[in-house]
């Protein structure tokens, strides 16, 4: 069998070669467990969200460590410690600590700071 390059596995275990730098992995291709160096995975997010995203909140929220306003930018730093399945967490800039998003409250910021329906101009000529 093999593992393709992106494709979407499950930790199993510890490995017992390396318990604090891998992880036994198990991917639908291959009928062993693999042995993983976990710089060699990334976390699987619902939504297809990745740590480290950027995304812009489509709701705003307020609690006693801070608030996030409708359209303020944030980062998504990993999964989130309530409903895992349908949340990410995030950081925002004047949020003490990370908030629990939901994933339909969340949009990917685009390439350079676009968002979707935002007028550009084009630089440069394109011909078909």
């Amino acid at each position: 069998g093999s593992v393709a390059d992106g494709e979407g596995g499950v930790v199993v275990d510890w490995s017992s070669t390396n318990p604090r730098g891998k992880v036994l992995c198990a991917f639908p291709n291959l009928s062993l467990l693999l042995d993983t160096l976990v710089s060699q995975l990334e976390l699987e997010l619902p939504g297809g969200f990745r740590i480290g995203d950027t995304v812009i909140f489509k709701a705003a929220f307020e609690n006693e460590d801070g608030s996030v306003a409708d359209g303020e930018r944030g980062e998504v730093v990993g999964r989130a410690s309530t409903d895992p399945k349908g949340r990410v967490a995030c950081n925002f800039p004047n949020l003490t600590g990370n908030v629990n998003a939901l994933i339909g409250q969340l949009e990917l910021e685009a390439l350079g700071g676009f968002q979707i329906g935002d007028p550009v101009i084009k630089k440069g000529a394109f011909k078909d």
